[in-house]
């Protein structure tokens, strides 16, 4: 292996020049470039002048100046950028190659004989799908950044009769991302706007009966404007509400108007077209309103942080069923009790939507999910916010003949070892229970049976378990 040093500091240049003279080495080394070029998009800051790491033009040259001085200027072996992460721009590329290519024809110009360029990373992963420069997308192919990337130094080398350069690059995303995928279990959903009360619920406000009648044009086609009925509907709805609020309807007027509006809202969707585009952003608000809740048996904070943080965009879909059309439109939340676990944002035909389109459950039988493309950064980073652990893993292979094989299976954390990670000892938490049902009135069997079920729990997994 070649190691290089690479600087980014400038008090980092007299540390390493001082100790290679203790141990006698000439060292191999790089400076990391401070580009100018910003690379639009989640992870800006990464270059340009808000970025953390490396060097200025003039700490560059005071580089130069330090190993000239020392009679080590040869030892400037390596240029090293960092453009961003998940550039979705080409064109930022090649405005941040084109600045790298100048340093590198400056600084033979100067003296130094760099013959190593590290591009680092940038190479972008196309989550959701739409081939743009969407901060999740990317409007090139690998070919194209291989092509941009060898292109500006190519062109510099040839302008200036310089010996090309070896090329590294650190990809990390574009390399993991792809290798895994998150396996969840829907455990229930809570649907909208499926329930109408009937009409012999008795008198109501004029509101009330008012949304009756928008609902009955609605069932017998006798009014082609849905989008006017559910207007007026939303302003009658905001009516009661208020009325509700100030004292004046009762909380069973309120709980039936807003049944009916629901009713009235999913009828309305069900008459738009798809393919006109005039209703698209009614269409968007309705299956917002409408979205059913699917609860996943998964940490958003711990499987899929990025998602909290920074609002990343995965491609999800059903695991099975396949051969069924999707018939609801839902949102996917998790098991935390934080209002922030849940998705907003998903990958459709149409671009990126606000709802899934999704199976509809089926009593006692298991429903999965697969979220693919979190090999990059999402299990490292994940937390046990809720202290739920690291789930289940296992690796899967194909072997000579392209069938899959599973190896490798890694438990996730059970109760007591997270218990532990937050300093709270598991068997003295089990002895303080043991005490307390034992200063009950049940029966002796009764109080077994819960030691056992309170031990198991305690050495169970920090999901729900079937």
């Amino acid at each position: 292996h070649r190691v290089y040093i690479v600087v980014e500091k400038l008090s980092e240049l007299a540390l390493i020049l001082d100790e290679s003279r203790k141990l006698g080495i000439t060292p191999r080394l790089g400076v990391r470039l401070r580009l100018a070029s910003i690379a639009r998009g989640k992870w800006q800051n990464t270059g340009g002048e808000k970025s953390k790491f490396g060097l200025t033009a003039c700490q560059v040259l005071q580089v130069v100046e330090e190993l000239r001085a020392a009679d080590q200027l040869a030892t400037l072996r390596m240029l090293h950028v960092h453009m961003g992460s998940q550039i979705a721009n080409i064109h930022d590329i090649e405005q941040g190659m084109a600045e790298t290519a100048r340093y590198f024809a400056e600084l033979h110009r100067l003296g130094a004989t760099p013959d190593c360029v590290d591009v680092g990373g940038g190479l972008s992963v196309d989550y959701a799908g739409t081939r743009s420069r969407d901060a999740f997308s990317m409007n090139y192919s690998l070919d194209d950044y291989a092509r941009v990337v060898v292109a500006a130094l190519a062109d510099i080398c040839r302008s200036h009769d310089l010996p090309p350069p070896h090329i590294l690059t650190e990809s990390g995303r574009a390399l993991t991302a792809h290798h895994a995928v998150l396996i969840t279990n829907v455990i229930d959903s809570a649907a909208v706007g499926e329930v109408v009360p009937p009409l012999d619920a008795g008198p109501g406000p004029p509101q009330v009966a008012q949304l009756y009648a928008d609902l009955q044009r609605l069932d017998d086609g006798s009014d082609s404007a849905p989008r006017e009925i559910y207007l007026a509907a939303r302003q009658r709805l905001d009516a009661v509400q208020a009325a509700y609020t100030q004292g004046t309807l009762p909380l069973e007027a309120r709980a039936r108007a807003e049944l009916l509006y629901q009713a009235i809202a999913r009828r309305v969707r069900d008459r738009l077209s798809p393919g006109n585009a005039s209703q698209r952003e009614l269409r968007d608000e309705l299956n917002d309103k409408l979205a059913d809740r699917y609860f996943c048996n998964m940490s958003l904070f711990q499987s899929l942080p990025d998602v909290w943080a920074i609002e990343q965009i995965f491609p999800i879909v059903p695991l099975h069923r396949l051969d069924e059309r999707p018939t609801r439109r839902a949102v996917l939340e998790d098991i935390t009790c934080d209002s922030d676990g849940r998705i907003d944002h998903y990958v459709d035909a149409a671009g990126i939507e606000s709802t899934l389109p999704l199976h509809a459950l089926i009593p006692g039988e298991p429903y999965y999910l697969g979220i693919f493309l979190v090999g990059a950064y999402q299990e490292i980073l994940g937390d046990m916010h809720n202290l739920f652990g690291d789930t289940h893993s296992v690796h899967v292979v194909l072997d000579a003949q392209g069938r899959p094989q599973i190896l490798e299976p890694l438990h996730g954390d059970t109760v007591d070892k997270v218990l532990r990670y937050v300093h709270f000892e598991p068997d003295a938490l089990l002895a303080r229970l043991r005490a307390k049902l034992d200063e009950t009135s049940l029966a002796p069997a009764q109080r077994r049976a819960l030691q056992d079920e309170l031990e198991a729990g305690m050495h169970g997994y920090t999901y729900l378990e079937d």
